[in-house]
């Protein structure tokens, strides 16, 4: 014991004999151990949806995987009948749910009014299967009655305060009438979903639509019994489609089309209900994170750890010549290699502990910003585990050990005879290690670089690509049904304005997810069946988005058959087989299982309806029936005056829509959410670049101190001799130099093998160009010359006479 006191009480001191190096040491490994723990939580976060459920690891989400005709699905939206069926007739299913997002919608109470936008259905077995507590309600009867909604706890206090809520009516929009039977603890942030509302589906489905097993709306979750496994569920799901899925997909194609064939496939399976989150799929209620950012996060933080150890070696290993002499005289006096080894190694575990307490401060200096910045809601707190304490000070060991393995060893091998006689003992060895830490560290940071730039780059393309319509100046509003009756009228009204251009009605705007429905093509062409996504928007869409008509023609104001006509875009036309397919007669069945004949009208150019993460697929565009009620508004503005303009639509919103809210958003802006993901992992990024050049300019300015420090003696006989100043700088600097264009030649095509397999993602990318290695390396080059050279030039400007008394 008192040999582990007596390594505390020299590693002490030694820590105020060397202030400037020991603070430099301990900063770069605190940075680093702090930005580790960081990514730590943020993967914590990411890994830990939906496992606040009881029992998670039994529930799964039933996925839909087919291709039909070339038409590949892989959705989370299922048939209506799939729930009960598998419940009464898998033995390993203990339970199911289906659950539905209802659409943007108005909540009222009295005089509230609520606009929203998380408003869900559900069987009433939802809280039998989740764990969201309910505060008021039976978990076995909240939702059993028809026209029940269970409100969250802050939704409850909006329209309730403190008033008891239950047995109250809620009244939506269209007229329904909601009784309030339960609240419920809000949904945690760690879920796949997040409603306000939760409804009973009961009674909402209509009867005809329970017997369609082609009408792909609800999500369905099941609960798996203790000793049912995926492997034996899935058994199932054959018999099922052989049973209900063949019979009703070939009675749709018509009698004269051909059988469901061994080339195409329909079927289920089980996604368990942790992964939902780290494997998104079409028809998803939020968007999720690519567990590949998962794992790159993971090498970012053991990348940071390694700058930070390296930098904590180079330094230590540079620092030798200063405690050579203490060295020399420990082992006259009797110590061995292995007492002096574990005394620096002590020290390194010592300063590595020290670290680990001032990474917390690291952390909590960074947490604020960080979540300010990429969006997240991150917080410290996620480490109040007990196990986690011994996790901490293990790492925190080894990282200690780590760090200071090299460091010792060396020391610990100094010949006495050689440091009393003042020999350079500094090899040949140690001074390539050295540079193989250094070149280690700014290949590292390169690449770190490289890919932030390329990443920022990609985001950048998102935001500005050519999308086939005009995305700016477009003013959206929301419960467009709430001028239904009076729209043409309203409309007229919008245009009398000059800084409005244009304005129209529809079911659904660029951006947001179609969910594709079958069509089948006429029989003379063969029964074939494609799967297109129909938009239902008035006459004045494609003027309003400025989209272009290629083939064909557009509907008539004034022709009553209009509503059985189609525009489909270039997709379609190509996934129907023709070149010109005007005229052609398809067969659409709609969500109530009701067929209807179409008629082929004209092709618009190709546009990016959905993000541009995946290729543009086959739509079909049609005019809205006077009978539905349209959910957006889009109105085109000049984009001047916008204050002025916004105003008058507003008034004219008051005039014809009643006691709706005037909510409204920019398509631009919109459309911009759809890459929140990458901008959150180019903005991550970009903050631990920074971080990691941080750590290694702090490493690097040690080391050029030191190494000016070394050369003293030979810069004051330069001097002497004639040597300028900038030529005395840049031979200090030749040795950096040369490391980072080797660190530079190595990261490149690192960083170009990883950034073309993350762009590969992507249905459209950019191209990696060549400037951005050659930014890249300038910026390194530039960031290393700038912080040796400091050094060099005040080695450069000391005095030779003191230069050469120095040894």
């Amino acid at each position: 014991m008192s040999m582990f006191k007596n390594y505390f009480i020299i590693a002490f001191r030694n820590l105020l004999k060397y202030k400037v190096h020991s603070i430099v040491n301990i900063l770069g490994l605190s940075v680093g151990i702090g930005i580790s723990i960081l990514i730590l939580i943020l993967v914590h976060d990411e890994m830990s949806y939906d496992k606040y459920n009881e029992d998670w690891q039994r529930i799964y989400r039933v996925n839909l995987l087919a291709e039909i005709d070339g038409t590949r699905m892989d959705k989370s939206l299922t048939p209506i009948a799939l729930c009960e069926t598998m419940v009464n007739e898998i033995p390993q299913v203990e339970n199911g749910v289906r659950m539905l997002k209802g659409s943007h919608k108005k909540v009222s109470y009295k005089d509230i009014h609520m606009s929203a936008d998380e408003f869900y259905y559900a069987d009433d077995s939802y809280f039998k299967i989740f764990s969201i507590p309910l505060i008021k309600g039976d978990p076995e009867t909240v939702l059993q009655g028809e026209y029940t909604i269970v409100l969250t706890e802050s939704t409850a206090a909006i329209y309730f305060e403190d008033e008891d809520p239950i047995g109250e009516t809620l009244l939506l929009d269209n007229g329904w009438k909601f009784r309030v039977t339960g609240i419920c603890q809000d949904v945690p942030p760690n879920s796949h979903y997040h409603f306000d509302y939760l409804a009973s589906l009961n009674g909402i489905l209509d009867p005809y639509e329970k017997e369609k097993w082609l009408a792909d709306i609800v999500t369905t979750y099941i609960l798996a019994s203790e000793d049912g496994s995926a492997d034996v569920i899935e058994s199932y799901f054959p018999d099922f489609v052989d049973n209900y899925i063949i019979g009703q997909l070939n009675e749709y194609l018509g009698e004269n089309a051909r059988s469901f064939t061994d080339n195409d496939s329909y079927g289920f399976y089980l996604q368990p209900l942790s992964d939902i989150h780290l494997s998104s799929k079409e028809g998803d209620f939020e968007a999720g994170t690519d567990k590949v950012y998962i794992l790159v996060f993971v090498v970012i933080a053991l990348f940071i750890l390694v700058i930070a150890c390296v930098n904590f070696m180079n330094l230590a290993t540079a620092k030798s010549a200063a405690r050579s002499k203490e060295v020399a005289i420990r082992k006259v006096v009797g110590a061995t290699r292995r007492q002096i080894s574990m005394q620096f190694l002590s020290e390194s575990v010592i300063f590595s502990f020290v670290a680990l307490a001032l990474s917390f401060v690291v952390l909590e200096l960074l947490l604020r910003p960080f979540n300010a910045y990429t969006g997240k809601e991150l917080d410290i707190f996620y480490f109040d585990k007990i196990w986690l304490i011994p996790v901490f000070l293990f790492g925190a060991l080894m990282i200690g050990v780590f760090a200071g393995s090299y460091p010792a060893f060396y020391l610990s091998s100094f010949k006495v005879l050689n440091i009393l006689k003042g020999r350079n003992f500094e090899g040949m060895y140690s001074t390539r290690l050295r540079g193989f830490l250094v070149l280690s560290q700014f290949t590292v940071t390169i690449v770190l670089f490289i890919s932030s730039m390329i990443i920022n780059q990609q985001v950048k393309f998102f935001r500005e690509s050519n999308l086939g319509f005009n995305r700016n100046n477009i003013v959206v509003l929301q419960r467009a049904y709430a001028i239904h009756e009076h729209r043409e009228e309203f409309k007229q009204k919008l245009l009398d304005h000059p800084r409005i251009n244009a304005a129209s009605v529809s079911m659904a705007l660029p951006g947001m997810a179609v969910e594709q429905f079958p069509f089948r093509i006429d029989s003379a062409a063969g029964g074939r069946m494609v799967y297109l996504r129909p938009v239902a928007a008035d006459y004045d869409f494609l003027n309003t988005m400025q989209m272009h008509v290629i083939k064909g023609g557009l509907y008539e104001n004034d022709d009553s058959t209009s509503y059985g006509s189609l525009l489909i875009n270039e997709a379609a036309a190509r996934e129907l087989g023709y070149d010109d397919p005007v005229g052609m007669t398809l067969t659409g069945i709609g969500l109530m299982g009701k067929e209807m004949e179409y008629t082929v009208k004209g092709v618009i150019k190709d546009y990016h309806y959905e993000s541009l993460h995946n290729e543009i697929k086959p739509l079909a565009l049609g005019l809205i029936h006077d009978k539905n009620h349209p959910q957006y508004l889009s109105i085109r503005i000049s984009g001047e005056e916008m204050d002025e303009t916004l105003a008058y639509i507003q008034k004219v919103w008051k005039k014809f829509s009643k006691d709706e809210p005037f909510d409204y958003y920019f398509l631009d802006s919109h459309l911009d959410t759809l890459y929140d993901e990458e901008e959150t992992t180019a903005h991550i990024f970009s903050i631990f670049t920074f971080l990691a050049i941080f750590i290694a300019s702090l490493g690097l300015f040690g080391l050029a101190a030191h190494m000016a420090e070394q050369r003293t003696r030979e810069i004051g006989i330069r001097k002497a001799m004639g040597a300028s100043m900038p030529r005395i700088t840049m031979m200090l600097s030749a040795q950096f130099t040369k490391w980072v264009i080797w660190a530079n030649l190595i990261a490149f095509p690192i960083a170009y093998l990883g950034m073309k397999l993350w762009l590969g993602k992507f249905s459209y990318h950019i191209n990696i160009e060549a400037w951005l290695f050659f930014t890249a390396a300038l910026l390194a080059l530039i960031l290393a010359l700038g912080t040796v050279i400091y050094q060099a030039m005040r080695s450069a400007r000391a005095n030779p006479m003191e230069a050469l008394q120095y040894e």
